[in-house]
């Protein structure tokens, strides 16, 4: 029993140490010493441990007034890494990502998607590409995360349900088999949230607002999901069942046909002729996103009234929410309001750009931090 407790506690002076380091730029053995509690011997000891297993590295000195500068030490975020993709129909976008959730590469490809293994196996080739050409050990690598417009079962290993992709019953096994290392999918709208968190952590409901519209919640720090990954599938919500618009989902008037960025743009358009057009005062573009911002706003304080959480307007369609355009949106949320409201709910994400491929590689990451 006393060599068990023993080490418990050795274990748990070890994982304080690399996440006190974790969380900090550069600490002394004498800082960590003081922040812990723990003798000098006991630091050194799982210092000198974490360097032998390449966690934690020497990072030069410390500044000091007097006396001898102190040795810094640091973690090595590159210790491990971990893969994030996005598939579209005709394109994926393959992230690698550190320990520290920074981006070291992004690669974007143009692969039409299709279920079978020559799409499996071209997109494989180009994750072992991205990696040889950055100069990454696939033995570093903790796995690859592929975020899916689609339903997906708890484990990661099936897509229940995906009409968009038409990718229904597609497993990630389908890829694994040309990896050298473990592969789950996720909800796109998932990884986005992943993403979100991963900047501020907070309990929220993150709207992903892309070409189409997804949604999560995040409660204790968790996103909420199912063993049938229909968990936070707020797009379809329908507004308008009987007269609404058609739905993908084979329904009418869902969020997804009033608030994704499909039902905004018209067919020649990109987020940025849009914009550029509405800054420039385009009368029918104008008119045009102050319907969407009703329909947005009546979308929003819904959830709001479901749960009473922040919620975060993430995705493609954040990096063109500008102050002015935020306070509209808040004024119309205040103007339907039931409630009186003491604080401003809805905020801007700060992942604006291949969020879905960063939030995807992010699980295989904490996974690990846990570990440790």
């Amino acid at each position: 029993m006393k060599t068990k407790t023993m080490q418990s506690i050795q274990r748990s002076n070890y994982s304080n140490i690399y996440h006190l380091l974790m969380s900090n730029d550069k600490l002394s053995k004498q800082m960590i010493a003081d922040e812990l509690g723990l003798s000098l011997p006991t630091v050194t000891g799982n210092l000198n441990q974490l360097i032998d297993q390449e966690l934690i590295m020497k990072n030069g000195q410390l500044e000091s007034k007097i006396g001898r500068r102190a040795t810094a030490y640091s973690v090595n975020p590159n210790a491990f890494l971990s893969i994030g993709i996005e598939v579209f129909q005709k394109y994926a976008t393959i992230t690698v990502i550190n320990l520290k959730h920074e981006v070291l590469a992004i690669h974007t490809v143009n692969i039409p998607f299709a279920n079978n293994e020559q799409y499996a196996t071209a997109l494989a080739d180009q994750v072992r590409w991205l990696l040889q050409n950055n100069g990454y050990n696939e033995k570093s690598i903790l796995g690859a995360g592929i975020g899916i417009q689609g339903l997906i079962d708890g484990a990661g290993t099936t897509v229940l349900w995906g009409k968009i992709l038409g990718c229904t019953g597609m497993r990630a096994d389908l890829f694994s088999q040309f990896l050298p290392f473990p592969v789950r999918f996720y909800h796109d709208a998932d990884c986005v949230a992943a993403a979100e968190y991963a900047v501020e952590p907070n309990d929220e409901i993150v709207l992903s607002i892309g070409e189409h519209f997804g949604s999560t919640i995040i409660t204790d720090g968790k996103i909420l999901r199912s063993t049938k990954g229909r968990d936070g599938t707020m797009e379809h919500i329908s507004i308008n069942p009987r007269n609404g618009r058609p739905c993908y989902c084979g329904r009418r008037g869902c969020i997804e046909t009033y608030c994704s960025l499909s039902s905004l743009l018209q067919p020649t358009e990109t987020l940025n002729s849009f914009f550029t057009n509405l800054k420039q005062h385009n009368p029918a573009v104008e008119q045009r996103f102050s319907e969407y911002l009703d329909y947005l706003a009546e979308s929003i304080y819904n959830l709001h009234m479901f749960i009473d959480v922040p919620i975060i307007i993430g995705g493609r369609l954040s990096k063109f929410i500008t102050a002015s355009i935020l306070e509209d949106l808040r004024g119309r949320l205040k103007s339907i309001s039931v409630f009186p409201e003491s604080e401003q709910y809805v905020k801007v994400g700060h992942v604006a750009d291949n969020a879905v491929a960063i939030g995807a590689a992010i699980p295989f990451i904490d996974d690990k931090l846990k570990s440790i």
